[in-house]
């Protein structure tokens, strides 16, 4: 039997409650900055808050958390300011908290561009992600995941330059992971890269079923040597566009992805639920499970 621990990300079901709260661009400045980071601040209590109620054990914290923060614009001795509040939240939720936290950046963070300033707008912007993480006081655990990015034509080419990329700037190594696509890099691309790195692979479903390949699970499990509970990201199709997230997670996907988990041997894993509906979709698949299990 494998204890499961589910995950949701960044806002309520109904959006009302966020860690995304932001603004446009050209109002950058210290207090709209403040202003939208205490709004965070304080709905991230809320959530884990609920969290709590729910029984759900990893929250993914928005990445506009501190909005603009790895943008060219953005006054560096403005993090000095706001860092008091980083730690004096992270000593709240070590002491009222059993829920781990992660960030999961998103496809604009390309390492392997063979551009220079996307690299170091990426770079740029993973130290932000990193700097939040540690200034709260999260474990390694507290990942933070990024796709490979892109083929540009030559998918060799583009894999030995992620791995380039990461060796040249060993500090990704202390929190990053990586997870396959739907369109470019199978589980399988990503498994290779992940163990060569001695990088955590974070093996997601829906992207696997619309970019397939053949991998031995419990491979997959062995990236995560270290890095805490081994995580997987599960979702189902929405209507419309192919990838799109659907609502609710079709409990048959629940069951494939188990199955797959069931002959490694592993104990314990961590389901981030990357459905629309995120807290309401957990509890719905709780109580399939319960019924399942009768």
């Amino acid at each position: 039997m494998i204890d499961i621990g589910f995950g949701t990300f960044c806002t309520s079901a109904d959006g009302r409650i966020s860690t995304n709260h932001t603004f446009r661009i050209k109002n950058l400045i210290f207090e709209k900055v403040m202003e939208s980071f205490n709004a965070n601040l304080r709905d991230l209590f809320r959530l884990l808050d609920l969290c709590k109620k729910e029984g759900i054990e990893i929250f993914r914290l928005g990445s506009n958390f501190i909005p603009y923060a790895s943008h060219s614009l953005f006054k560096q001795e403005w993090l000095s300011k706001i860092e008091p509040s980083l730690i004096e939240a992270g000593d709240k939720i070590k002491q009222n908290y059993n829920i781990r936290i992660t960030m999961h950046p998103g496809q604009f963070i390309i390492l392997n561009s063979p551009k220079k300033e996307v690299l170091e707008n990426s770079l740029r912007e993973l130290k932000y992600h990193f700097w939040v993480l540690d200034t709260l006081g999260i474990g390694e655990d507290g990942i933070v995941i990024i796709h490979i990015g892109g083929v540009y034509g030559d998918k060799k080419r583009a894999i030995e330059r992620f791995i380039n990329n990461v060796n040249e700037n060993k500090w990704l190594k202390r929190r990053l992971a990586i997870e396959n696509d739907e369109k470019m890099f199978t589980a399988q691309e990503v498994l290779a890269i992940a163990k060569t790195l001695e990088l955590p692979f974070v093996f997601d479903l829906l992207h696997h079923k619309l970019n397939p390949s053949s991998f031995p699970m419990e491979e997959i499990i062995k990236t995560w040597n270290g890095k805490g509970i081994p995580k997987f990201h599960l979702s189902s199709m929405g209507e419309g566009k192919k990838g799109i997230h659907g609502e609710y997670v079709n409990f048959e996907d629940f069951i494939e992805l188990i199955k797959m988990l069931r002959d490694t041997g592993i104990k314990k894993v961590h389901l981030m639920i990357e459905a629309k509906q995120k807290e309401k979709a957990i509890k719905k698949l709780k109580d399939q499970i319960v019924i399942r299990n009768r």
